[in-house]
């Protein structure tokens, strides 16, 4: 049985969790006493950094050989402002000897949060809630492709200098409540040159910033997730960091890739965020597979390929969000795309705007136009319900050969089906 009359009363400390990127991959060929050597250097790496005068009181342990739980506690008078300034700054600082190449690549999760401590066989233990949620963090410093996250308590307690970036409101797979997850972006960090144009950067990081606080939502302020403004704020973000660093912001990339993957926010977002780390959505293309019928009627092998395997198509469906009443498109209109129901329905009208059918999400229409000699619309398309669409313009899809195939198949049962209900 432990030992429970050493414990200690809580204290308020910031935890700081580090693992090492390839661990496995760089210890492999490793002898046991080169796989020592090299986890020494590793601590002592982070010690030079972080076992500064400027962030001390700081204790450093082994964490499961590959990484380490650091703990930054209060200096006399202190309060939760200042261990929580220190802490990011040493975070920080780590990030920038990473990049430096100074310490092997490394996740960085900071979290504030009470621990307590126990002699267990003889030893001093540390508990608290706080080592899980600093452990996530680390985690998805992979998935946002940021060398360091830390949670809201931590943010809220920083300066403002403009660097502070809200990468969005994130369950974890294996959590129950979200996360507020914070990064800071500054020049060396996050693929940034150390060059940047200063102004540039502040425009991004000001827009993403307004376009993730529009993405979570704000219950307080009566602000709801708007995801389309979100993604047009978020697609000129992309573009400005493009233009200044000459690379993609992941951490942009995966707040679009939600919305692609589901254009209105699901039941449980207003309560859990983005849920990442567990089972993806079904591409685009299973998804055509299995809800259409008319494209398994039209399934072989180069299909399948296609919309399954080699999916790079799927890119040329653009999003698109109609309210109820909108007017899709007219008869006798020239074509200019076919459209996949993403959610919502949509009714198709004849001539004389007499309802022919009504279609729901996994359903396609404005394909027909395509393989007639005129390619103008034969029905009316009016929104049933506010819908989202994917459409692919006639540009992008006549240069996807193997797509038209399948279209031409899915428009000539359709017309049987059509010839045989008149």
């Amino acid at each position: 049985m432990e030992d429970r009359s050493g414990s200690e009363g809580s204290r308020r400390v910031v935890i700081m969790l580090t693992d090492m990127v390839g661990y496995s991959r760089l210890t492999s060929d490793m002898t046991p006493d080169g796989v020592r050597d090299f986890v020494i250097d590793y601590h002592h790496g982070l010690a030079r950094v972080l076992k500064k005068p400027e962030y001390e009181p700081v204790e450093i342990e082994p964490s499961a050989g590959d990484g380490a739980l650091i703990l930054f506690g209060k200096r006399t008078g202190e309060g939760d402002r200042e261990v929580c300034r220190r802490a990011l700054a040493a975070g920080a600082d780590l990030a920038s000897a990473v990049t430096r190449n100074e310490v092997v690549k490394t996740r960085i999760g900071l979290f504030s949060g009470d621990i307590v401590e126990a002699q267990i066989n003889g030893k001093k233990a540390k508990f608290g809630a706080g080592f899980a949620v600093a452990s996530r963090l680390e985690e998805l410093c992979d998935y946002f492709d940021t060398p360091l996250l830390m949670d809201r308590d931590i943010a809220a307690n920083q300066e403002d200098d403009g660097s502070l970036v809200c990468i969005g409101r994130v369950t974890p797979s294996n959590l129950s409540h979200p996360l507020h997850l914070f990064t800071v972006y500054r020049p060396g960090l996050h693929h940034i040159p150390a060059t940047v144009d200063r102004a540039g950067l502040a425009r991004f990081i000001s827009l993403k910033n307004e376009a993730v606080e529009l993405f979570c939502g704000n219950k307080m302020l009566g602000v709801a997730p708007d995801f389309p403004l979100v993604k047009e704020k978020l697609q000129q973000a992309k573009e400005i960091f493009y233009h200044l660093c000459g690379s993609v912001d992941l951490a942009t990339e995966r707040i679009l890739e939600y919305i692609r993957d589901t254009p209105y926010p699901a039941q449980d977002f207003e309560q859990l965020g983005m849920k990442v780390l567990g089972s993806k959505q079904d591409k685009l293309g299973v998804r055509l597979f299995h809800l259409s019928s008319e494209l398994l009627k039209a399934i072989d092998e180069e299909f399948y390929n296609a919309l399954v395997i080699n999916t790079d198509w799927e890119n040329y469906f653009a999003l698109e969000w109609r309210k109820q009443g909108d007017v899709i498109f007219r008869v006798n209109d020239v074509a200019d795309g076919i459209y996949y129901i993403n959610s919502g329905s949509v009714v198709t009208l004849d001539e004389n705007e007499r309802v022919i059918v009504t279609l729901g999400a996994g359903n396609i229409f404005g394909e027909m136009a395509y393989f007639s000699k005129e390619r103008r619309r034969n029905a009316t398309i009016v929104a049933a319900s506010d819908v989202v669409l994917r459409k692919i313009s006639t540009k992008d899809f006549e240069t996807l050969p193997v797509i038209q195939k399948i279209f031409r198949r899915i428009a000539a049962q359709r017309q049987v089906q059509t010839d045989g209900s008149a």
